[in-house]
């Protein structure tokens, strides 16, 4: 799904590497992002902006844009939301001292997982979701997953989410309480805009409005896990509600399987210049 099957430019903002939960190293994402016809991308790795650097480096070479983006996790109630951060100032000391209790907070909940996991006989070990993850990049459940699929511990991917890690199950463990509203103000703070992803896996209308009036800039519309019907809806409420729209095709690749994606889910040009509009409008007031 995508804005137009046709379109000549095609701008996916919503990708993952080897940073955060990511299969490919930074370089590796640009060369298959441009393979797969794209023009622009955004790089939103959870939680850290490690991978920028070198992204806008390698960028010029294989002839690609790149944003800089984040993707941070917020709790809410019951619910966990997740926010894009677009066109950020990730030289930012402010940003980057949050950025670095979220990452810690990260390492923590991981090491809780794990000894849930060894109570119910599974000997996964926390070095080895280290070794495979990074020790400086940024630890998520899918590194845990990750690791119990090539140890052996479970089958597949989906296997360790829907039996020991997903929520609800055996060896879950909740992000530790990080309000959505501090989220879009460290985002705007830092310079950027923020975006609600993929809002179908959690969000209510309710909850939509409370994140407007908590200063939202604009919402993901375009995502693999929407409906045609999903993607008419979250356009039709950022038209009414002033919100700017976003898409793409949030790709991690490796053992999440959705090498597919990637080229076929982006927006047009239009929605990515009003984003740009408002980033310029913001900096000047």
């Amino acid at each position: 799904m995508s804005i137009s099957q046709e379109a000549s430019e095609r701008f996916d903002l919503h990708t993952h590497t080897a940073r955060s939960d990511g299969a490919l190293p930074t370089c590796d994402l640009l060369r298959r992002a441009r393979e797969s016809g794209l023009t622009t991308i955004a790089i939103a790795d959870h939680d850290t902006i490690s991978a920028l650097d070198e992204a806008r480096e390698y960028s010029g070479q294989v002839g690609l844009g790149v944003v800089p983006g984040i993707e941070i996790t917020t709790g809410y109630k019951h619910f966990q939301l997740h926010f894009l951060g677009y066109f950020i100032d990730y030289s930012d000391k402010k940003f980057l001292t949050r950025l670095d209790g979220l990452r810690d907070a990260r390492v923590f909940r991981a090491k809780r997982i794990i000894a849930k996991l060894n109570r119910i006989k599974i000997p996964l070990k926390f070095e080895s979701v280290i070794e495979r993850a990074g020790p400086e990049n940024s630890i998520g459940r899918p590194h845990i997953a990750n690791t119990m699929v090539e140890e052996g511990f479970a089958g597949s991917y989906d296997e360790v989410f829907h039996k020991y890690i997903g929520i609800g199950k055996p060896a879950y463990e909740a992000n530790p309480p990080f309000p959505p509203d501090e989220a879009i103000r460290m985002i705007s703070a830092a310079g950027g805009l923020s975006f609600l992803a993929h809002p179908s896996h959690y969000v209510n209308t309710a909850m939509l409005h409370y994140l407007v009036k908590a200063g939202l800039d604009g919402v993901e519309v375009i995502h693999p896990s929407h409906s045609p019907e999903e993607v008419e809806f979250y356009g039709k409420f950022a038209d009414e509600n002033s919100l700017l729209k976003s898409g793409g095709s949030d790709f991690h690749g490796g053992l999440k399987n959705d090498d597919a994606n990637l080229g076929k889910y982006y927006i047009g040009r239009d929605w990515l210049d009003a984003i740009r509009a408002r980033v310029g409008k913001r900096n000047i007031e």
